[in-house]
């Protein structure tokens, strides 16, 4: 119901007119196939982009005018305001948007069959060392209930690897504390269990206690008793970061760092992909290509070749050349 309430105040910038009733007529049918609320807000707000572009172009007209050009120019102005990311999660969208079209007869030929996916550079976000994160940690106090909850969050993001929207979404009548579980709802409405550590553990402990018996279901929750919202987790994770001196600090590197530790302590990469609620091993591989960042301290600890260093050393004294 919150989320059908949600869609409706969201359905209200874009007028009927031009795409507006074809958009309006997608995001019915996304809503009805059920997928998820924050799927429906992503198509909504970079199909509004869209609408937001064609009008500054002077575009009025409907769904069988859009042509391959016009919306490769939305792409290559979205490169160009925003960066190849949203380009790419435009073109996503527009995708989308066109099938539909397409299936419901808006349109005889589908034009996004003709626009190349955006290109995104792949680029490695640097996770926080170790010593970092106890710095992070350092900054919360468990005798208050904005310390305990900065403790909490910090360690459930490095422990689990979730995703910010994931870890606001938690429940906390969904935390098992006698397997050490959390009932977490990942991408495209789908649940997985991620296992959480004893240190972990004991840091929900205590800002449980801070917490209180609150009626809210939501398990982080802000000061005023509501569901901490993505925006205000990256407040907190961000404040935390500058005062203790660590650059960047963002929910999304946490998971990175995650990823990466548990690599570093023994994990593997299947174990890794059910973790972090990957539906192929691409993403981890990039984690695992990370990894083997350690391999020349690695292999300078273990080298085969090592153990002979008494049979090549150097003789001393200038010699000829044969």
């Amino acid at each position: 119901m919150k989320a059908r309430a949600r869609l409706k105040v969201l359905e209200k910038p874009i007028p009927r007119e031009g795409l507006g009733p074809a958009i309006e007529d997608f995001l019915r049918r996304a809503e009805a196939k059920g997928l998820s609320p924050r799927t429906l807000d992503f198509y909504r707000f970079r199909l509004k982009a869209f609408t937001n572009w064609l009008e500054a172009q002077g575009f009025q007209g409907g769904p069988e005018d859009l042509t391959p050009a016009l919306l490769r120019d939305f792409l290559s102005h979205e490169r160009e305001r925003t960066s190849p990311a949203n380009a790419r999660h435009g073109w996503s969208a527009l995708s989308a948007l066109c099938a539909f079209l397409l299936a419901e007869g808006a349109i005889a030929e589908n034009p996004m069959e003709k626009v190349e996916r955006p290109r995104v550079p792949q680029k490695l976000v640097k996770p926080l060392t170790e010593e970092e994160v106890a710095r992070l940690l350092a900054q919360g106090s468990p005798r208050t209930f904005a310390g305990a909850r900065l403790r909490a969050i910090v360690m459930v993001l490095v422990d689990c690897g979730l995703r910010a929207s994931e870890l606001c979404g938690l429940n906390h009548d969904e935390v098992d504390w006698v397997e050490g579980t959390l009932k977490v709802m990942g991408k495209g409405g789908k649940e997985r269990i991620v296992p959480f550590g004893e240190a972990t553990r004991q840091a929900l402990f205590a800002y449980m206690a801070r917490r209180g018996d609150v009626r809210e279901r939501a398990l982080f929750l802000t000061a005023y008793r509501e569901r901490l919202t993505r925006y205000e987790l990256h407040h907190i994770l961000s404040d935390a970061g500058e005062k203790a001196g660590v650059a960047g600090v963002y929910a999304h590197r946490l998971r990175h760092t995650a990823a990466l530790m548990y690599l570093r302590n023994g994990g593997d990469a299947l174990s890794l992909q059910r973790l972090l609620g990957h539906s192929s091993l691409d993403m981890v591989r990039r984690y695992v290509n990370l990894a083997d960042g350690d391999l020349v301290v690695k292999h300078r600890q273990a080298s085969p070749g090592d153990r002979f260093a008494d049979c090549v050393k150097p003789t001393t004294g200038r010699r000829r050349l044969k």
